[in-house]
């Protein structure tokens, strides 16, 4: 089976705004490293409810969203209804091939086959075009943070932050289509109410599945950790992978 297909968000789409945001320089940092440039078009895959689309939206970049989940799609098309959505996956677009500037992965490469992920990133990009992966990774350093992953720890013992916490760089560098993977790192604080940070895990795929049905007792912890009416502040890194298509 293909491993997009174990990863349903149709529950968690409601929930998915309330995650963090990237750095908003992230698109100026990447271009800085060689990334294309706006108006070469782009590829986002696994867009979700449109998160990263919206920011190469406006960086100047058309784009094709591809994100096969349909209850993330509904969202996606309405707050960004300048993409073009499609319904495939990752390992098999439909698009056409050598056409695409950018092909990025913001948040969903580790819910890819990721060989065959990785070659229909190529299959679509044009010669020197730029293959972008993103993950935001909260600080789990910081005191509130550390809180939070004992608080998950305490209820589900064996917790595996999973493949999204992984460096994607060696898979990257062994496919013979792409050049050197670069990599930035992007401190982020993000204020937000307590209340609206503990929802935003309810859109934690990671977390959820793992949980099961002790989810609502991790969250009322989290709660306290955290509560409704404070505004906190989290930091977060916006971590990002490039490398640019050879040819």
């Amino acid at each position: 089976m293909n491993a997009a297909l174990e990863w349903d968000y149709s529950a968690l789409a409601a929930h998915y705004e309330r995650r963090a945001p990237y750095h908003p320089a992230l698109i100026r940092m990447l271009r800085a490293q060689g990334a294309a440039d706006a108006p070469a078009p782009a590829v986002d895959i696994g867009a979700g409810t449109g998160r990263f689309t919206r920011m190469l939206i406006a960086a100047g970049h058309p784009v094709d969203a591809v994100e096969p989940n349909a209850a993330m799609q509904v969202i996606g098309a309405q707050t960004v209804p300048e993409a073009r959505w499609h319904s495939t996956r990752a390992e098999a677009t439909g698009l056409r091939a050598g056409t695409y500037g950018i092909v990025s992965f913001a948040s969903s490469f580790n819910v890819v086959a990721a060989e065959i992920a990785l070659a229909e990133a190529e299959r679509l990009l044009r010669p020197q075009g730029s293959l972008l992966l993103l993950f935001n990774h909260r600080d789990l350093d910081d005191p509130l943070q550390s809180a939070i992953e004992s608080c998950i720890r305490r209820h589900v013992p064996d917790y595996n932050t999973g493949l999204r916490r992984e460096d994607p760089a060696p898979q990257i560098a062994t496919h013979p289509g792409f050049g050197p993977v670069i990599e930035l790192q992007l401190p982020l604080l993000h204020r937000v109410s307590g209340g609206e940070f503990v929802e935003g895990f309810r859109a934690h795929a990671t977390l959820i599945r793992q949980a099961g049905a002790a989810l609502a007792a991790v969250l009322e912890d989290m709660s306290v950790l955290a509560p409704a009416d404070q505004m906190i502040e989290v930091p977060f890194v916006t971590r990002a992978w490039m490398a640019r298509k050879l040819g």
